[in-house]
Parts: C-alpha cells; structure tokens; sequence
C-alpha cells in the first residue's frame, strides 16, 4: 500500500460534472480529455509500483511550493539509497526526439520535451530538500505508459523509461537494497503534509447554475434518462441499478463541489437532483448522511 495515495484531481473532477450538465468548448473538452488519460495513466503506473516486494515509501501524486514555485511530482519512491522522481506520460503514436521536443510523425505536431519538466521538477525538489534539511539522492525518469507509443532518435542515456522496459525498470526497485530510514519516513510524511490540494494556475470554464442541466445521472453510463422507485434509481439507456440514496449522496457530492458557497438544502438539493419529486425523502437522506444544523426553513446539512 502506498505511503500517500493518488486522489483525482478538484480540476478534473470539477471538468468530469461539467462534461455532462454543460456544452463545453471544443478547447475545454481536450483539456479534460488531457488530464482524463493523464489521471488514468498515473493510476495505471500506480497498480505496478503497489507489486513492488522491495522495502520503499510509495507517494503518489505531489503538488508542491518552494520559493513560491509550484511544482508536482507524479510518484515518488524512496529507497534506502535514493529518491527516484517519475514523471508519467501517457502519449501515443510515433514520435521523433529533438530537444526542443518531440514531434508526431503523423501529424507533425510537437509537444514540449518532458526531460524539461522532469528537470525542473527535480531542481525544485532538491531546493525543497536543502531547505528542509535532507540531502537525498535523486534520480528521475519520464515513463512512458502507453504501450502504443514509440520515440525515434532518442538516446540510449536519456532517463526514458519506454512501454517495453517498464518490466526491467520494477525489477531494479523491487532489487534495491536496505529500508527506508527514521529520517526518511520523517520527510515523507513531512512532503504528505505539503502536499496542495489544489493550484491556481489550473483554469476551470466559466459557468452559472442556471445553464446546467439538473438531474441525476446514472452511475454507469452517465445518461439523465433514469427513474426513481421505492429503492432503485433505474437507467432507462443501460438498465444499471444504483441505491436512491447512494445516487442522490453522489449528487450531492457534485453540487458541493461546483457550489461550495450554496447552502445544501432540502430545497437546493431537491432542485439539482429533480427525479426525486419526494422532498421528505431528500430530507430524510440528507439527514441519515449529513450534519443537521438549523431548524424548520432555516435547516442546512453539512
């Protein structure tokens, strides 16, 4: 088990409600799509480095602030020896390498060259490091996850770990000798607790609560054509089954987090759910799940 798991980004998150209750731009929907595969490809690194049978300290997704710089590191793995710093990529297609970056052989478009990101994330780390008080080696690597990708005139130096050495890359951290020490465990949780939540330079669309559609979606297939009976909240499009109370709770959970400065009421939540025309039935799940403050009209659920 991981020392610090990998939570979903509030960004990405905040973009996965707004896919589906509002028409975003062509812009914004590559935007979440970019950070929908780049999630799912961090998770995908983080199901191989959870095998690992060697003694290391596992940190999964790190936003950090040095000298007010905000950098992030994708995982971190502390050893006995070393601190190895991976940068996760989950491009696809044929690439060719140049310094300034890599360019699509199909299409002939060029992405900056993640050595420039990994680079600055290790130099912000090390001042991270030196101010903290730790002297730690660090090694870096890009690891790129899709195994549909390829690089061409990449040198063999380059700290690029491709899809077919992944394999050889876990059997080195699973050889690495000796335990993490007292001091290394302190600076882990010591990171866990710098680690930022959220950053301001990710830009969420514009939007206002009255041009999203209402509604709750179903859990499978994310279609607004559900019903609600005594129990089930049923999909008319895939025929999924979801609790009212777990799909109205879920929906709640949007509504706070596109709303944290609206009360969650009775009446607000009855609003943005809509398929539940019951309000004694949203009070009383608002009540088994959430903290009661307030009285009669004046009552809200924390």
């Amino acid at each position: 088990m991981a020392f610090k798991e990998r939570t979903e980004p509030i960004i990405l998150s905040k973009l996965r409600i707004l896919n589906k209750r509002l028409d975003l731009a062509d812009e914004e929907k590559r935007y979440f799509s970019y950070l929908d595969k780049g999630y799912k490809g961090e998770l995908q690194f983080d199901a191989m480095t959870e095998k690992l049978t060697s003694s290391c300290l596992i940190l999964n997704e790190l936003l950090l602030e040095v000298e007010r710089t905000t950098f992030q590191i994708d995982t971190l793995i502390i050893f006995a020896g070393t601190l190895y710093l991976f940068e996760i990529k989950t491009n696809q297609g044929d690439y060719l390498y140049k310094q300034e970056g890599l360019t699509s052989i199909t299409t002939g478009v060029s992405i900056k060259n993640p050595l420039d990101q990994l680079n600055r994330s290790k130099l912000l780390f090390k001042k991270l490091l030196n101010q903290l008080g730790y002297n730690f080696k660090i090694q870096g690597s890009v690891v790129f996850i899709n195994p549909e990708f390829t690089l061409y005139h990449a040198h063999p130096d380059l700290p690029f770990i491709f899809p077919t050495q992944i394999k050889r890359l876990l059997e080195n951290l699973n050889n690495q000798p000796g335990k993490p020490s007292a001091n290394q465990y302190k600076l882990a949780n010591k990171l866990a607790s710098l680690h930022q939540i959220e950053t301001s330079y990710n830009k969420l669309p514009s939007f206002h609560y009255d041009e999203l559609k209402k509604g709750i979606t179903c859990s499978e297939c994310e279609s607004f054509s559900v019903e609600a009976n005594h129990k089930y909240l049923v999909c008319k499009d895939c025929g999924s089954k979801e609790l009212v109370e777990s799909a109205v709770m879920r929906t709640v959970e949007e509504f706070r987090l596109l709303f944290s400065e609206r009360a969650i009421t009775t009446s607000n939540i009855q609003e943005w759910c809509v398929v539940i025309q019951n309000d004694k039935r949203i009070r009383r799940i608002l009540a088994n799940n959430l903290t009661v403050e307030g009285t009669r009209k004046w009552t809200n659920y924390k």
